[in-house]
């Protein structure tokens, strides 16, 4: 099961992933006020749930931002790309650029993974799938028991993400969208880290950028 709460100015889908067994994961938490980080506390209580893993999808600011918080909250690392850590390292100055709450990345305990690797909860497994160009060490997490993948800046709905950042790479992000994404089962629900979401089909279809 899928669930989305978005936050922040910039309009952050976090993600809630859970099964039948109430364990869950959660992917890009990024709140920064307190009535957001009530959000959080009050979903996963109301659902029952525990959760096994904080995960994030690539080390952009607004995406990152609600790992100190989230990390903190459920005595849990924040597991991110091996290739993000370099990125990770200015997440403070990504704050003040970008309006964000200050946040200090030493107070945070970060679990690396690589892609191909399993996270496991309950009954469910997610299989982290390379996806960077819109910067160094994106990451997406597929399940294909419910067929769905989490996207993150990646690819969105009709749209991919934007490669003018810092080590942003369009021919590599196209390249990882076309061989990693669109290969999957066109049924597949692709749920992007802002906006709406789509299908591998509709985006094989309609997506003006991968035509």
């Amino acid at each position: 099961m899928v669930d989305i709460i978005t936050q922040n100015h910039f309009g952050v889908n976090t993600y809630v992933l859970y099964d039948n067994t109430k364990e869950c994961v959660l992917v890009d938490v990024c709140s920064q006020t307190e009535r957001e980080k009530q959000e959080i506390r009050d979903f996963i209580k109301s659902k029952g749930l525990v959760v096994k893993h904080i995960l994030l999808t690539h080390p952009h600011i607004d995406h990152l931002c609600g790992a100190e918080f989230a990390c903190e909250e459920f005595g849990l690392p924040l597991t991110v790309s091996a290739s993000a850590t370099e990125i990770l390292q200015t997440a403070a100055w990504q704050a003040v650029a970008m309006g964000f709450n200050p946040m200090n990345m030493e107070k945070v305990n970060v679990k690396t993974i690589v892609a191909g690797e399993e996270i496991h909860f309950g009954e469910s497994k997610l299989k982290s799938i390379e996806c960077s160009g819109h910067c160094p060490g994106s990451l997406c997490y597929y399940n294909q028991a419910e067929a769905y993948i989490i996207t993150g800046d990646a690819l969105f709905s009709q749209s991919i993400g934007r490669t003018d950042l810092q080590g942003g790479d369009l021919d590599l992000l196209l390249q990882n969208i076309r061989e990693n994404i669109l290969t999957l089962s066109d049924t597949t629900i692709v749920y992007p880290g802002h906006g709406p979401e789509t299908t591998v089909k509709d985006e094989k279809d309609y997506n003006p950028f991968l035509s």
